[in-house]
């Protein structure tokens, strides 16, 4: 589930400037930059796959934000879906997401990109109508339980107004084929919810712009274009 390793199609992995505040992650990129960006990985974090992603908009000019949800968590004791989820649960979600606020109002944000868990965070900064664009990657409009509970995307998603684009596999077993039909129906209504549904692929998509098998990389290039699009 979700990513990992390193793609060739972006630049080596690294971390880039550690930074801290309401929030903290990893800087990459020209701070007076125009363009700056927000990446929110999913339950494994800031991992070889999100540095390569980071420095690539880095690299195109943008000053990106890598977000470490799981600050102050502590590092997975092992690299299993288990270990993830449990760290996740510690997570408070609202109390992250009004931090994370409050730091792109302060850095002048221009757009954010969130993956799996960072998905549903997409579904919630649309519901709160922030100002920057939103582009979101196998999110989950049924929601995850937590401790500290957001509103769920599909009791508000019919009546939101704030554009934003979300990305999914036909056959994400993590999301569910159900969840995805009822949001497929839920965005046919309302044109703020920019959704694309991809065959024939699952949960974790992007990784396959290196793929050899053409259908595969298409689905990866063309999601890449559309937050490329969105976010520089």
């Amino acid at each position: 589930m979700c990513h990992g390793q390193a793609v060739a199609a972006f630049p080596e992995p690294k971390l880039g400037e550690p930074f801290s505040g309401v929030v903290e992650g990893y800087a990459y990129g020209d701070p007076s930059a125009a363009k700056k960006i927000v990446i929110l990985p999913d339950i494994y974090g800031c991992n070889p796959f999100y540095q390569g992603l980071s420095q690539r908009y880095a690299d195109k000019g943008a000053r990106v934000f890598l977000v470490d949800t799981f600050a102050g968590l502590g590092e997975l004791p092992e690299n299993t879906r288990e270990a993830a989820f449990a760290r996740r649960g510690q997570v408070k979600d609202k109390t992250f997401l009004d931090s994370l606020e409050t730091f792109c109002e302060a850095e002048g944000v221009t757009g954010l990109m969130g993956f799996c868990l960072g998905g549903l965070y997409v579904f919630e900064l649309a519901r709160r109508d922030v100002s920057f664009d939103l582009v979101g990657l196998y999110g989950f409009p049924q929601g995850l339980p937590n401790q500290d509970d957001l509103p769920v995307p599909f009791d508000y998603l019919p009546s939101v107004t704030k554009k934003h684009i979300m990305l999914m596999g036909r056959d994400d077993s993590s999301v569910g084929p159900d969840n995805i039909a009822k949001l497929e129906d839920v965005a046919a209504a309302n044109p703020a919810i920019q959704l694309t549904v991809y065959d024939p692929v699952g949960h974790n998509f992007l990784p396959e712009i290196d793929s050899e098998d053409p259908t595969l990389k298409a689905v990866a290039i063309d999601a890449l274009e559309q937050s490329d699009a969105a976010l520089l």
